[in-house]
């Protein structure tokens, strides 16, 4: 299961941590067997010290190659790294097909977009468990589906489990629940939990973060202070009150509990990054660039995370007027082919070249972009962002006006933009039939987009009234 900071706070680990790190620095080895090696790793992940934990990891396998612990360790950073050769090298290490056998070979088969050859792995771990080790193994099993995606198949095989009691038990099924939508039955499975344990934050973080994904943002801000209320500071807490303040658009109180958050864990890129977005949406870019630095320093490598950073990078340092830096971001970003699209990069370079004010350049990199990809709606959103954002709100609305599929009822992305630059250029008819559009279509991106037009706290639900009633 998902190791929680919890799982470190006792004496024994921390004298093991405490020993450890002094042999390093004195050079004066101290015995630690793989299971405690293991802990460490597990720690130095858990706080995003990568380099700590790659080390640890390649001194517990010169001493037992073929501990499962750190095996694992690496198999897993091989995959995050998309070297998939790697990672089978290592599976290669395991002198017997143990249970940690099977189970780290499935998540390479996963990893391959191979969730049948997985399942029938996990079978094969489950046939040579202990009676007591079976409610544990299927729900490290459901673990892994879940953290691949695999929510139809982590769904299947939490239906095994006897004892529905347990937190690992509960913190699994809140999240398969939450990628289903059903927001109600989280709340009624947490409240439960509450029930019989209101002082445990855990619950309180859970409920909070599944509120987030479906959108109850005041209540996930309510689930967070509870949890802040029972362990103040509580790493997850502050995390989740920051991204429910986000969300809320309460930039300056949010900067101050990632502030917090990051005092806990100084080395999670992801922490700065959203950081970073907040001081971007203050205007504060050099504030926000910074953030990005400390991301990127912090980063491990991962394709997906780098893609993240170096965008917001190349932003950050365009809103400063800084064009060759941020152009040499947006190559870094084209590198990494794989994870990002050809038409977002070109798009993202036209904007730079309208911010720097190349503006010629900058029309031509989106039209060029644009051309090539024959108008796809997203794309035709991404560039009329890119003018609006630049002042170019007669072209962003011309550009939507033409090439834009209103007409498709199943397209739920992008008329909230639309009736903004309808408002904006004083079309009122227009901005109130793309308004009523959007907030059917697509009620949270109205939200995000509009809300600045309306009464803090009014729903969209409410917005076309309101118009009415005020014009």
């Amino acid at each position: 299961m998902q190791i929680d900071e919890e799982f470190f706070n006792n004496d024994e680990f921390r004298d093991n941590l405490k020993s450890f790190e002094e042999s390093f620095k004195s050079g004066h080895p101290i015995y630690l067997d793989a299971d405690d090696l293991t802990d460490i790793i597990d720690y130095y992940n858990l706080m995003h010290k990568d380099q700590e934990a790659d080390k640890t990891a390649d001194y517990a396998l010169s001493l037992f190659p073929d501990a499962p612990g750190p095996i694992t360790y690496k198999v897993r950073k091989c995959i995050d790294m998309d070297d998939i050769i790697g990672a089978e090298k290592y599976i290669d290490r395991f002198s017997e097909k143990s249970i940690d056998y099977y189970f780290i070979k499935a998540e390479i088969h996963l990893a391959k977009n191979e969730p049948e050859m997985a399942d029938m792995l996990f079978e094969e771990a489950l046939d040579m468990a202990e009676d007591e080790e079976l409610d544990c193994c299927i729900l490290d099993a459901t673990n892994i589906f879940v953290d691949y995606n695999y929510f139809d198949m982590g769904d299947k095989w939490i239906r095994r489990v006897e004892n529905k009691n347990t937190d690992d038990y509960i913190e699994l099924k809140v999240k398969i629940l939450s990628s289903f939508g059903e927001i109600e039955k989280v709340e009624a499975l947490l409240n439960k939990a509450i029930d019989k344990n209101p002082y445990e934050h855990k619950y309180w973080n859970m409920m909070s973060c599944a509120q987030l994904i479906n959108d109850k943002v005041s209540d996930a801000l309510t689930s967070s202070e509870y949890s802040l209320a029972v362990t103040p500071d509580n790493p997850h807490g502050l995390m989740c009150k920051a991204q429910a303040l986000t969300k809320l658009y309460q930039y300056n109180e949010a900067i101050n509990y990632y502030l917090a958050y990051i005092a806990k864990y100084n080395y999670d890129p992801n922490g700065y990054v959203q950081l970073g977005y907040c001081f971007m949406s203050l205007s504060k870019n050099a504030e926000a660039l910074m953030s990005y630095i400390m991301a990127e320093r912090c980063s491990s490598g991962e394709p997906e995370q780098l893609c993240t950073i170096y965008e917001n990078m190349a932003l950050a340092f365009s809103h400063i007027h800084e064009e060759e830096h941020a152009m040499h971001y947006l190559e870094k970003l084209s590198k990494l082919s794989k994870y990002v699209d050809k038409y977002h990069v070109d798009m993202l370079k036209g904007y730079v070249l309208l911010e720097s004010g190349k503006e010629q350049d900058g029309l031509v990199t989106l039209a060029n972009m644009l051309k090539e990809c024959h108008y796809h709606s997203v794309n035709v959103l991404k560039a009329s962002v890119v003018l609006y954002e630049n002042n170019l709100t007669d072209m962003a609305y011309q550009i939507m006006h033409d090439h834009f599929p209103f007409e498709d009822e199943t397209i739920d992305f992008g008329i909230s933009y639309y009736a903004l630059y309808c408002y904006d250029l004083g079309k009122d008819e227009e901005f109130l039939k793309y308004l009523k559009m959007s907030v059917e279509r697509s009620p949270e991106e109205a939200e995000m987009t509009l809300h600045h037009l309306f009464p803090e706290g009014m729903k969209p639900t409410e917005y076309c009234e309101y118009i009415k009633n005020n014009k």
